[in-house]
C-alpha cells in the first residue's frame, strides 16, 4: 500500500486552523459523500491551548476491489477558530492567515492499521476584525490506495492527529511579529469522539497461499554497544495469507555473522498469526560489524528474504581533563589585599573524572585556593578558586596541582604567578566590585546594577584609568499608552567605548564613563507568555552615554575599603531597535537620569 510522507517546518506554528485530513479507499465504486466534525485542541503562541472545530467532507466509495487504485480524492474541511485566537492573531496586526493543515489517520483492515498524512492548503483568509468566532476553509487530496488480497474484509477510515502549519501577515503583506508571524501546532483530537469517516468493504479473492513478512522489513541496526557487552533485538515473522507459513530454516551469514547469533520458535505459522527471532549482538573492538539474516519458508513468491542486521562496537570509555586557563597571572597585586581568579577544570572525555585531591606547591602562604571539585561527569566542569595576597613587593610563583583518574595525566599542573606593588613604584592596582542601581527618569523605572571595576592610580597625582565592566541586567515598566497597559521587560547590556578616568583626591573620587547602551530584547507579558516588541543585536543608543560621578558629600572613599559614587546623565535615543523603535524612546531616553553605585573590594 502506498502512503505520502509530509515534512513538517520546523520554524512555523498555527494560528487560525484548519483540521484533519483524510484518506480515501475506494475505487470502481461509486462514490459517496461523508462528513465528519470533530474537536481538537491546539497549542497557539501567547495564549496557550485553544478548541478549534473541524468540519471534514469528501466522498469516498463504500467499497475496494483488490489490485485497483483508488482515489485520489478531494478532501474540504472548515475550521471554526475561537474569539482568543482571533484577538491573540491581532494583537500584533495580523490581517490574514494561511498556511498548510496535515493530518495524520488510519485505515484500518484486516491485517492492521496503515498510518497515512494528507496535507490540507489554507489559503489566505481574512482574520476579522469583529469581536467572536470565525472560519476558515481548506482543502487538500489524499493520495491514491490499493489493497492486497490478503486485506479483504471490512476496512474504515479514521481520522487521527493534526499539525497547522501557519503565517499570519499584517496589512502590507509582510509576516507579522514573532512568536505570532510564523508557528507550527502540533493539535491533538480530543479523547472520546467518534473519529470514523468511512467504512467500507475491500473485495476480491483470498489468497490460499502463505505470505511472509517480516517485521522490522529491511535491516536492524544495534547501534553503538561498548566491547564485551550485547545488544538484544527481535525479529517477528508473520503469515498474511491464507494458508499455513512453514519455516524450514533460519541462519546468520555474511562478513561479521559470527559477531550475530539468533534463537527462534518458528517452525508452523498458521494465517494471521506470527512467531518471533531473538537476535545477540557481540560487541568486540572498535568499529562496524554487519551480517545478514536468512528465512527459509514455503511462501511460493518468496522461499527465501534476508534481513540486514548492523551493530557497532567501541571500546570502555575514559575520562579526559583540562584546564581554563592553563596558566593564572594576577599581575601587579597592591601589598596585603587580596586577588582571586578561577581555574575551571573540565573533563572532556566519555566517562566520570574522579579528582583525587587540589593542591597548591609553591609559595604557599601567598597563594590558596578551594574548590567544589569531586566527581565531574562528561561535558561537565567543576570549579578551583585560587587567591593571591603578596606580603613583599617581590614576584610570587607556585603551581596549582590537580591529582585524578586520567589514565593519560594523572596530575596535571597550573602554573601560577603574581607580583606585590607596595607603592614603591608609583601606581597602585585596585580591583572593587560594584552593586547599585540606575533610575530611568522617562518610565520612572529602576534597573539593578552588577560588575567591577579595575583601576590603576597614580600616587603622585591622584589620576587613575579603570576597565568599568557593567553586566548584563533586566528592568520592568509600565506601557500606560499602548497595549492595554501591559508590563515591559527589557534586557540592557553597556559596552565601554574608552577607559573610565577619573581622580582621588583628599578622599574624593570622581569618574566619567562613556558606554555605549544595548537593548537586545523587550517583551511584554501576555497571558504569561513573554511577546517581543523590539530589540535586537543592532538595537542600541545612537551616541555613547557619559556618566560622571563622584563621592556623596560627607563620605571618604578609599582604594582598600572602597566608597560611594553617585551621578546624572542623559540616556540618548535609541535606534535599529525594529518597528516599535520610536515607543520604546518614549520609555527609555532622556534626561534626568540617576546613578548609585557601592564599590567594594574585589576578595
Amino acid at each position: 500500500m502506498t502512503s505520502t510522507n509530509v515534512r513538517r517546518s520546523p520554524r512555523r506554528l498555527p494560528f487560525a486552523m484548519t483540521a484533519a485530513a483524510l484518506m480515501a479507499a475506494s475505487g470502481a465504486a461509486t462514490a459517496e459523500p461523508v462528513s465528519l466534525t470533530l474537536e481538537y485542541t491546539c497549542p497557539f503562541p501567547l495564549i496557550g491551548d485553544q478548541p478549534i472545530l473541524a468540519e471534514i467532507s469528501a466522498d469516498i466509495p463504500a467499497e475496494a476491489q483488490v489490485g485497483q487504485p483508488l482515489g485520489p480524492f478531494q478532501i474540504e474541511a472548515l475550521t471554526t477558530v475561537n474569539e482568543d485566537s482571533r484577538t491573540g492573531l491581532k494583537l500584533v496586526g495580523s490581517e490574514t492567515i494561511e498556511g498548510v493543515a496535515t493530518s495524520t489517520n488510519i485505515i484500518r483492515t484486516v491485517t492492521g492499521d496503515t498510518n497515512i498524512t494528507v496535507p490540507l492548503t489554507i489559503p489566505q483568509s481574512p482574520i476579522p476584525d469583529e469581536t467572536g468566532a470565525f472560519t476558515v476553509p481548506a482543502s487538500g487530496e489524499a493520495a491514491a490506495q490499493t489493497f492486497t488480497a490478503d486485506q479483504v474484509g471490512e476496512g474504515s477510515i479514521l481520522v487521527g492527529g493534526l499539525v497547522l502549519d501557519m503565517t499570519a501577515r499584517t496589512a502590507d503583506g509582510s509576516v507579522a511579529p514573532a512568536p505570532i508571524g510564523e508557528f507550527v501546532a502540533d493539535c491533538t483530537q480530543v479523547a472520546g469522539q467518534d473519529n470514523v469517516l468511512q467504512t467500507f468493504q475491500i473485495v476480491g479473492e483470498q489468497t490460499t497461499d502463505p505470505v511472509i513478512g517480516l517485521e522490522p522489513a529491511e535491516t536492524v541496526d544495534f547501534g553503538e554497544v561498548q566491547s564485551g557487552l550485547t545488544g538484544e533485538q527481535t525479529v517477528t515473522i508473520s503469515n498474511t495469507g491464507g494458508a499455513d507459513l512453514g519455516i524450514n530454516n533460519v541462519t546468520l551469514g555474511g562478513t561479521n555473522s559470527g559477531a550475530f547469533m539468533q534463537t527462534n520458535d518458528c517452525t508452523t505459522v498458521a494465517p494471521g498469526a506470527s512467531c518471533s527471532v531473538n537476535l545477540t549482538y557481540y560487541a568486540e573492538g572498535d568499529g562496524e560489524q554487519s551480517a545478514t539474516l536468512t528465512v527459509a519458508s514455503t511462501d511460493p513468491e518468496s522461499p527465501s528474504v534476508e534481513l540486514q542486521l548492523t551493530g557497532t562496537s567501541y571500546t570502555m570509555a575514559t575520562p579526559n581533563i583540562a584546564t581554563s586557563p592553563e596558566e593564572v597571572s594576577f599581575g601587579a597585586v597592591q601589598v596585603g589585599t587580596t586577588a582571586e581568579q578561577t581555574v575551571t577544570v573540565s573533563n572532556t572525555g566519555a566517562a566520570a573524572l574522579n579528582i583525587a585531591a587540589i593542591n597548591i606547591n609553591g609559595a604557599t602562604s601567598e597563594f590558596m585556593q578551594t574548590n567544589d571539585c569531586a566527581t565531574v561527569a562528561p561535558d561537565a566542569s567543576c570549579a578551583v578558586t585560587v587567591t593571591y595576597t603578596p606580603a613583599s613587593a617581590d614576584a610570587g610563583a607556585a603551581e596549582l596541582v590537580i591529582e585524578s583518574d586520567d589514565p593519560d595525566t594523572a596530575s596535571l599542573t597550573v602554573p601560577l604567578s603574581g607580583e606585590g606593588d607596595d607603592g614603591s613604584s608609583g601606581t597602585v592596582d585596585f580591583l572593587l566590585d560594584l552593586e547599585g542601581s540606575t533610575y530611568i527618569n522617562a518610565s520612572d523605572s529602576t534597573l539593578p546594577l552588577n560588575g567591577t571595576i579595575d583601576a590603576v592610580l597614580e600616587l603622585a597625582t591622584g589620576m587613575y584609568t579603570a576597565d568599568l565592566n557593567i553586566e548584563p541586567t533586566q528592568g520592568s515598566f509600565q506601557v500606560l499608552k499602548f497595549f492595554r497597559k501591559l508590563k515591559a521587560t527589557a534586557n540592557v547590556e553597556f559596552e565601554p567605548v574608552e577607559q573610565t578616568t577619573g581622580t582621588l583626591n583628599n578622599g574624593t573620587l570622581t569618574a566619567e564613563s562613556k558606554l555605549i547602551v544595548k537593548v537586545p530584547k523587550v517583551t511584554i507579558n501576555l497571558f504569561g507568555f513573554k511577546l517581543p516588541i523590539g530589540g535586537g543585536d543592532q538595537c542600541q543608543t545612537m551616541d555613547p552615554v557619559t556618566i560622571s560621578m563622584q563621592s556623596p558629600e560627607g563620605e571618604t572613599f578609599k582604594p582598600a575599603e572602597g566608597g560611594n559614587l553617585t551621578g546624572t546623565y542623559a540616556l540618548p535615543p535609541l535606534e535599529n531597535c525594529g518597528g516599535l523603535t520610536d515607543i520604546l524612546n518614549l520609555f527609555l531616553a532622556g534626561d534626568g537620569n540617576e546613578i548609585n553605585l557601592s564599590l567594594t573590594p574585589n576578595l
